[in-house]
């Protein structure tokens, strides 16, 4: 009987996450999004593999920065920046800009161009998550993942 209610006890504490850190992802708010820029740490395809054209060896991180209202592309050969607004945990952007400067460096230029496909392409616009580290969480349509963590801000 002892036993019994023992058994019982651990499977309800693993049933409601008592003993664990574990925490299931969330939608993020805006606030959340507009406190601190966020870099890129992994991005996969739809198969899991790597997206290497969005590393560049000894560049800084492509970055998203939310204000109010809109999210800035960062640390690409251009700058981009589009209006943005989130309809449950869907990223909706319009009315995007970009810089045109011309890209010199080929893996900059590719990394750029690749970065083009990830919210501005024609398909459905991606979702949001906050994992249970904090780091925000990127599906869009074509089944690719993008993992951004929490960046200080730039010093004024």
């Amino acid at each position: 009987m002892k036993r019994t209610y023992m058994l019982a006890l651990a499977w309800l504490a693993i049933g409601i996450g008592i003993g664990s850190s574990a925490r299931a992802a969330s939608t993020p708010t805006t606030d959340q999004l507009e406190a601190h820029p966020w870099q890129l740490t992994r991005a996969t395809d739809a198969q899991g593999k790597r997206i290497d054209a969005l590393f560049v060896r000894g560049r800084a991180p492509y970055t998203l920065r939310f204000q109010p209202g809109y999210m800035s592309e960062l640390n690409l050969c251009n700058q981009a920046s589009s209006h943005y607004h989130l309809q449950d945990d869907r990223l909706i952007l319009e009315s995007g800009i970009r810089t045109t400067a011309l890209c010199i460096n080929p893996k900059v230029d590719a990394q750029e161009r690749r970065a083009e496909t990830l919210f501005h392409g024609r398909d459905t616009a991606p979702t949001l998550a906050l994992d249970d580290t904090g780091a925000l969480v990127v599906r869009n349509a074509k089944g690719e993942v993008l993992v951004f963590k929490p960046a200080p801000l730039p010093a004024k």
